[in-house]
């Protein structure tokens, strides 16, 4: 079987989130499995100077956006495998971040990725490739299966692949002024309420999902969340006609870059039968932190993106009463500007306890994982949540809010500690939240329940084997 996957984002090259981790782990589970894979992504800014062995193929597309036509160089690498595609054009993808500044979003994010979307097409078919699935994720890459469909030009395509497209959050829904249509070059047939058009808008993501043959999402319980209106986004009465063209399939983790047994960001490393390493990692987190609490004091730790998603809402209502407990807390983070002077403000107000590193740090985001002893998770919505699973490794006990994958992932400790892996709390407020945290540092100041708590966290296993194992009878699926 070949398969193509293409996304806006693949780590270790270019990250804003998970769509990058899945990008890395699940293609990798696939080619263990004998599958015949390759990915596609842009070449941007941060993979030009990431320092990976680059090479340029050669291939010149000329690719039409609207009736301009740019040309897309074509470079690749193989390490990490499986080898992967770069679209090159500087005038799109040379800059600072991927999709936008911290006041706004690049002006030209639709020209930039109906560039990129074409330009997977027309590798596809300079190539002669002929790959069984195209899978798409998210909306820079939602009308791949209408380019694969109809080509560069609209005028048609002898198309032989099919398509899974996978809705990593469907609140980035990619939408654009109707007025932009053009530069897609698609019939204008495809703008319409049950194709592209949305209210007036080119919706991206829409367009993934009413044109692809099935649409997957990252966790079984988003997958019927987003059947509702409360987290639908405008999309539900589509997604819940869909029936089985929609499936949930929780995502894994890589344990060759996510486990405190072999992670190289380590100030040592441990596992679930010689936790003394963890207690190095905190005393390091503690000291590159500039906290002042005590070695035994609870440290909560988080990563994460400030938006409003991640309960950075409920976080400052509950954050004075958290700062009377005797306790420290760690975040690493980028995002609106609101919570990141915030974040600063908290950080000048409990100096020693409340500690903030505002931007993205991969090693710093493996040292957090490993020397906290609480991760912090509170999601208004989740569609799946890649930390809660690293920090189950780490045995860093996860405190979330009981919806998506964090609700399909974490099993809620019982007052014992004899059950369970996280501390969940349903009602999305401070004091739902202020509730779990309590009930975490209780059961924390047990210490022997404690260890054993971590050391069940530890036991789990979340790795890519089953998520590929899914999607592999979807695509057999799709292609039958």
């Amino acid at each position: 079987m070949r398969v193509l996957y293409a996304a806006s984002e693949i780590m270790p090259f270019a990250s804003t989130g998970g769509l990058a981790d899945v990008g890395a782990g699940l293609p990798k589970a696939l080619l263990a499995r004998n599958t015949e894979i390759s990915r596609i992504m842009p070449l941007y800014r941060r993979v030009a100077e990431g320092g990976f062995a680059l090479k340029d193929t050669g291939l010149r597309l000329d690719i039409p956006v609207g009736f301009q036509m740019h040309q897309a160089e074509v470079w690749y690498a193989n390490d990490p495998p499986p080898r992967t595609y770069f679209i090159r054009r500087d005038e799109y993808f040379d800059r600072s971040q991927l999709y936008s500044l911290p006041e706004r979003d690049y002006d030209d994010n639709f020209d930039r990725f109906v560039f990129f979307q074409k330009a997977i097409v027309s590798l596809i078919d300079t190539l002669q490739w002929h790959p069984d699935v195209v899978h798409c994720s998210d909306w820079q890459t939602g009308l791949v299966p209408l380019f694969l469909r109809h080509g560069l030009q609209g005028s048609g395509r002898k198309q032989t692949e099919r398509t899974v497209f996978t809705i990593h959050n469907l609140a980035y829904q990619g939408l654009f002024p109707g007025l932009h249509y053009s530069l897609t070059n698609l019939p204008f047939y495809c703008f319409n309420m049950d194709c592209a058009e949305f209210y007036g808008s080119i919706n991206c993501i829409k367009a993934g999902i009413t044109s692809a043959n099935l649409v997957t999402t990252v966790s079984h319980t988003y997958a019927q969340e987003i059947r509702t209106e409360e987290y639908g986004c405008g999309l539900h009465d589509i997604l819940a006609q869909m029936g089985g063209r929609l499936a949930g399939v929780v995502h894994g983790v890589d344990y060759s870059l996510w486990n405190p047994a072999v992670d190289p960001h380590l100030a040592q490393s441990y596992e679930p039968d010689n936790l003394d390493g963890k207690k190095t990692c905190k005393e390091e987190l503690i000291r590159l932190m500039g906290l002042t609490i005590a070695a035994d004091a609870p440290l909560i730790g988080m990563v994460t993106r400030l938006v409003d998603q991640k309960g950075l809402d409920i976080l400052a209502e509950a954050m004075p009463k958290l700062m009377k407990a005797d306790m420290g807390f760690v975040l690493l983070g980028a995002g609106q500007d609101k919570y990141q002077k915030l974040c600063l403000e908290w950080a000048s107000l409990w100096p020693g306890r409340f500690a903030a590193r505002l931007g993205y740090d991969n090693p710093l985001s493996h040292k957090i994982e490993a020397g906290a002893d609480i991760y912090m998770m509170p999601s208004r919505f989740e569609p799946c949540g890649l930390n809660q699973l690293y920090s189950l490794k780490y045995g860093t006990i996860p405190i979330v809010h009981t919806t998506g994958g964090l609700d399909d992932t974490i099993q809620d400790i019982d007052s014992e500690g004899r059950e369970g892996t996280g501390f969940k709390f349903r009602t999305y407020t401070p004091e739902g939240l202020l509730h779990a945290v309590n009930r975490a540092l209780a059961l924390y100041r047990r210490r022997e329940i404690w260890t054993s708590v971590v050391r069940r966290a530890m036991a789990q296993d979340f790795s890519w084997d089953r998520a590929a194992e899914e999607y592999l009878r979807i695509y057999q699926q799709i292609m039958s």
